[in-house]
């Protein structure tokens, strides 16, 4: 018998166990899943004054609000800045207009304020703005703290022994202490401002032509 045919069923049966073992051969392991990341820490709530205690208490609506939607009556109509001469409309003075709201009755820190008045411009609530009479033997460190408090979380803050000042967004706030008179206590003024009103009335202002120019080569 030749050794030829052998040797070719050798070869043969080689051939077919190599095809048998890279048929079972395992599938190299799957790409390890991305790591998810790690969840963000909870972030700590910012402390929030009580309603009786917090400079945004001063707006019976948000600021931009039709004057409409005040919940109570307007009073003693005031102007924001002179009176408009005579003649000139309102839509042209671009003044605000301001009213009293006494009938809120509001108060602050527990202390009733003397005077409470909301400004408005064309008809929407641009600056609300509330005095308050402090007790004669008012510790003058208190209102140091009082600003602490009230700018916690504010942008662009100021601060010094009588004034304090910030801005939540498109909302600027004041707060300034001052005396009236030697024999009664201490005024804290508090103010709110629609930034963005104030800024177009600025603009507006510096834009509006002199009634009386000078006379030119004067």
């Amino acid at each position: 018998m030749s050794s030829r045919p052998l040797t070719a069923r050798i070869i043969t049966a080689i051939f077919c166990a190599c095809l048998s073992c890279a048929c079972t051969v395992a599938p190299p392991p799957a790409a390890p899943a991305p790591a998810t990341s790690r969840a963000a820490p909870p972030v700590a709530p910012a402390r929030t004054l009580p309603a009786e205690d917090d400079w945004r208490s001063l707006l019976p609506v948000a600021l931009g609000s039709p004057v409409a939607q005040v919940p109570f009556a307007l009073k003693e109509v005031l102007l924001f800045q002179g009176a408009v001469p005579a003649g000139e409309p309102r839509a042209e003075a671009e003044e605000p207009e301001c009213y009293s709201g006494a009938e809120r009755q509001f108060r602050l820190r527990g202390v009733p304020a003397d005077d409470y008045v909301l400004c408005f411009s064309h008809d929407r609530l641009f600056r609300a703005e509330a005095v308050l009479r402090l007790p004669k033997d008012f510790a003058l460190e208190t209102f140091p703290g009082w600003c602490e408090e009230w700018l916690a979380g504010l942008a662009d803050t100021e601060r010094s022994a009588e004034r304090c000042a910030g801005r939540e967004g498109d909302t600027l706030f004041e707060a300034t202490l001052t005396y009236d008179t030697e024999l009664a206590g201490p005024l804290v003024t508090l103010a709110v401002t629609d930034a963005r009103a104030r800024e177009f009335l600025d603009q507006h202002r510096n834009e509006r032509p002199e009634k009386n120019p000078p006379p030119s080569g004067s």
